[in-house]
């Protein structure tokens, strides 16, 4: 076998990360594929506390899955995690985008779990920028910073016994890794470092979504979320947002297949049940040739996906062959309003007074 593949065991202590550091887990992917690991210098590969040196003089690590465990350049380790760490200055890629921090890679029900472990002020370079322009006013920036950290350590805090805290994705916060950083989103996470916006001592759920069209949702109404400052407040100010109002047309059988797996037949009428009080839907009606299915809007929403039905404040148009619907703002519609916020911020209010706003009765203070 070539030295360059060989992997051998060295059972000696080697920290993982700074004590003192604040380390955020973000899962980047789940594969059943091999994923490419790449790196700027020669990197350490650790299965907990045990060092797995690595010879290799192009640092490439091609991992997949193997019986018993995960295999790295072709050879077992037979191990089901591994962290890669980089030497100091040196850059982690994952199929070819970089990320700050270290690279956990597990074997889990089939598949690689992939996760990079990142310090929260590196994490948000990767997620600012990829939640909102950076060409936004800078009170705007700094507003989606402050809140992003808050949210983060809010899932850390609950996600403490998981394997991460949160996604990379809409589900959590779209983290994009170094591939995204962007100088002025730089210079919000900066000026407001460290600090985030609390609820009797503790980070508060500082949800957010990009257009509200309305007031701003009760978190309870929603997902039986029972926080004073997720009541919902009025929003008149994102009108300028391409997703103000909007409009759909979408195949019958399309939407068929999206609801397939819910035991939904070939659907008759499709009519909303239910209205929350800031006026978006939350459940709907289905008949079919299977019955009757009643389904949360919101659950409509994400298996048609985000983009083909952008928030559940809509109605139906027409239904026949095509279902055409037209609606109102994009998102779940709870906390603060990504668009609102950019407009608060032209008018000259300051990141602390939105954050303030949008969340009713939460301090700002640093973690």
């Amino acid at each position: 076998m070539k030295k360059s593949v060989l992997l051998l065991l060295c059972l000696f202590f080697f920290p993982l990360q700074n004590a003192s550091a604040e380390i955020i887990r973000v899962i980047l992917m789940e594969t059943r594929g091999t994923v490419r690991l790449t790196s700027t210098k020669p990197f350490s590969v650790f299965a907990g506390e045990s060092h797995i040196s690595q010879e290799s003089s192009d640092q490439v690590a091609e991992i997949s899955l193997r019986k018993g465990g995960i295999a790295v350049n072709g050879v077992n380790a037979k191990q089901t995690t591994l962290t890669f760490i980089p030497q100091r200055s040196g850059k982690l890629f994952i199929n070819g985008a970089p990320y700050a921090g270290n690279i956990l890679v597990k074997a889990r029900n089939g598949t690689l779990a992939v996760v990079n472990e990142v310090d929260l002020e590196e994490y948000l370079r990767g997620v600012v920028p990829s939640e909102m322009p950076s060409d936004w006013p800078m009170e705007a920036l700094k507003t989606q910073a402050v809140i992003s950290r808050t949210y983060a350590l809010y899932q850390k805090r609950k996600n403490s016994d998981h394997e991460y805290d949160l996604p990379a994705s809409v589900l959590g916060q779209v983290y994009k890794g170094e591939s995204h950083y962007h100088p002025r989103a730089a210079e919000a996470i900066s000026a407001t470092a460290r600090l985030i916006a609390t609820y009797k001592g503790a980070p508060a759920l500082t949800y957010f979504h990009s257009t509200s069209a309305g007031p701003t949702e009760d978190a309870n109404d929603r997902w039986g979320v029972d926080y004073p400052y997720l009541k919902g407040v009025s929003c008149p100010l994102d009108f300028g947002s391409p997703y103000f109002v909007w409009q759909r047309e979408i195949p019958l059988l399309q939407l068929e297949n999206a609801l397939d797996k819910t035991g939904v037949g070939t659907i008759a009428t499709l009519t909303p049940l239910s209205y929350s009080k800031a006026g978006r839907i939350l459940m709907v009606r289905i008949l079919h040739s299977r019955g009757e299915t009643l389904l949360k809007a919101e659950d409509l929403r994400r298996l048609l996906g985000y983009k083909t039905l952008p928030s559940t404040h809509f109605k139906i148009d027409s239904f026949g062959k095509t279902l055409k619907m037209s609606g109102m703002g994009w998102g779940h519609g709870v906390g603060l309003c990504q668009w609102g916020t950019k407009v608060m911020a032209e008018k000259g209010l300051k990141f602390d007074e939105i954050v303030r706003y949008y969340y009713p009765g939460v301090s700002l203070q640093k973690y």
